[in-house]
């Protein structure tokens, strides 16, 4: 069995993107990227879009390897898009490439409106290799599991499905954007007994006063339940778009251990929390609001080249397994814009 997380926010992005192989199967879950595309009013900073672009390098190299390619729902950095803005995925790029991979995928009856579109756009590129699953739908030799669909956190209205990729004990369990507040998917990936659960945890940045308190306390309650389940506990996505939701993570490693992390953690990598950064990027590395639009920004490549020493020096200077704090972010930040100008003289 081998894990390799893609893309999350703790790793620069909005994703949950996951890559397993085990026994045959090269599994490749949720294929999307994105970025929030108004914070703080303000936009995507180029140092974000860099980011992204180096992330639709990564899943296009998974797609053409994946025998199994698993869509959980039809958000829009969960999917590639047939109708993508510059900061997401897409569809045309890995439309004709890959002949063989099988698309996994919900029933119709669970797609919202909304997802319609994308439904439809989606399953037209694997020309009837099409699986649509709901409760207990599993592959021939049962190493791909699915349940659901579950509600979307604290959005009712999108259901998602829950994933078991291995054999049990040692499988990995992808519950997608459930938000640690779902409590049969929670029975259900305890049930499973998996040695890796990989979950969506609290939008608590989107949440104030009395109801954050309530959402944070069931979400722990949910992560204290897995934990006793799992070795392994990677909770990112909705959480790590803030500071305050790291904190909030930390405070759940403090109590059970370093079982529990986040993406970036599970990867060794530091983690970039380039969306609750905007503010900071913004103010470091100064451009206009609009640059994307000014420029005609494509999203393929113009940013990566750009900024790519600028990612480089941020993964060997940002210490690992630490929530920077503000004033920590601004002297990284500026100690990455005098390297960048000083290899430019």
């Amino acid at each position: 069995m081998r894990l390799r997380i893609i893309g999350s926010e703790s790793m620069g992005v909005r994703s949950l993107s996951c890559f397993i192989e085990v026994c045959g199967h090269a599994v490749l879950i949720d294929p999307g990227v994105a970025l929030g595309f108004t914070r703080c009013a303000l936009h995507p900073h180029p140092l974000q879009a860099a980011f992204s672009e180096l992330s639709k390098v990564l899943l296009t190299s998974y797609w053409l390897k994946a025998t199994d390619i698993v869509v959980t729902h039809l958000h829009g950095d969960h999917i590639p898009l047939y109708n993508a803005n510059p900061f997401q995925f897409p569809l045309s790029i890995v439309r004709n490439l890959n002949s063989r991979a099988v698309l996994w995928i919900k029933n119709i009856d669970s797609v919202t409106t909304y997802e319609r579109a994308r439904f439809e756009e989606l399953c037209k590129c694997f020309h009837g290799r099409v699986i649509h699953v709901n409760e207990g739908s599993t592959s021939s030799d049962e190493l791909i599991e699915f349940s659901g669909p579950y509600p979307h956190g604290l959005s009712r209205r999108t259901r998602v499905m829950a994933v078991r990729v291995g054999h049990d004990s040692s499988c990995v369990v992808h519950l997608s954007d459930t938000q640690l507040l779902i409590d049969e998917v929670i029975r259900k990936a305890c049930l499973w007994r998996p040695k890796v659960v990989i979950t969506d945890g609290p939008p608590l940045y989107r949440l104030r006063g009395a109801l954050r308190a309530k959402v944070a306390k069931k979400a722990s309650i949910n992560v204290f339940k897995l934990a006793n389940h799992a070795d392994y506990v990677i909770i990112d996505h909705h959480v790590c778009r803030s500071v305050e939701g790291m904190r909030w993570l930390d405070s759940l490693r403090a109590c059970i251990g370093n079982r529990v992390m986040c993406a970036a953690d599970y990867m060794g990598r530091p983690r970039l929390l380039l969306e609750a950064w905007r503010k900071i990027l913004y103010e470091v590395i100064p451009i206009r609001n609009n640059w994307f639009i000014a420029s005609n920004y494509r999203g393929f490549g113009e940013m990566l080249s750009r900024y790519g020493s600028s990612i480089m020096e941020l993964v060997k200077v940002v210490p690992r397994e630490v929530t920077l704090s503000e004033e920590e972010v601004r002297k990284i930040l500026r100690s990455v814009v005098t390297s960048r100008e000083h290899r430019r003289e």
